[in-house]
């Protein structure tokens, strides 16, 4: 799997820890590279918290959030689309309708975000405020996830 073959690399590539439900998330492409966000279930704390340069809340956080501070280079052979309407749980199937809606009517600013973050995450940390420090340092490692995402077989 890429993600564990991300991991010996970043600890910071979050993990699909008990596997019981497909790892959901948004696919951007940025500069000839498809990375992969991935989406955090609905929790009472992203009401209180603030859409940020590696965080955005889905619908006020009603929905989750996609947590951009996770984003990983991607290939193709590793995606799956999801089949929405054929998910047996009622209520999950729901949430993963809603956050699609939400998604695909803001994809140009999520779009936004992910460049932005990216350009941040690449950006030499002289030139960095320190509030983009702390942002940088919770991210995934892209330049070098980049450099060996090819690499997986």
């Amino acid at each position: 799997m890429l993600i564990a073959y991300l991991r010996q690399f970043d600890s910071k590539v979050s993990e699909n820890k008990n596997e019981s439900r497909p790892y959901v998330g948004i696919v951007l492409q940025i500069e000839n590279i498809k990375y992969y966000a991935p989406f955090s279930s609905p929790k009472p704390k992203h009401r209180n918290m603030k859409n940020g340069k590696d965080f955005r809340k889905i619908n006020n956080g009603i929905y989750g959030a996609i947590n951009f501070n996770n984003m990983i280079p991607v290939l193709d052979s590793v995606l799956m689309e999801i089949d929405i309407i054929n998910i047996p749980d009622v209520k999950y199937r729901r949430l993963l309708q809603n956050q699609y809606n939400y998604i695909k009517a803001d994809r140009e600013g999520i779009l936004r975000i992910a460049r932005n973050l990216r350009k941040l995450i690449f950006e030499d940390e002289k030139n960095l405020s320190e509030y983009e420090k702390i942002v940088k340092k919770r991210c995934c490692d892209l330049p070098l996830l980049e450099s060996k995402y090819l690499d997986f077989k």
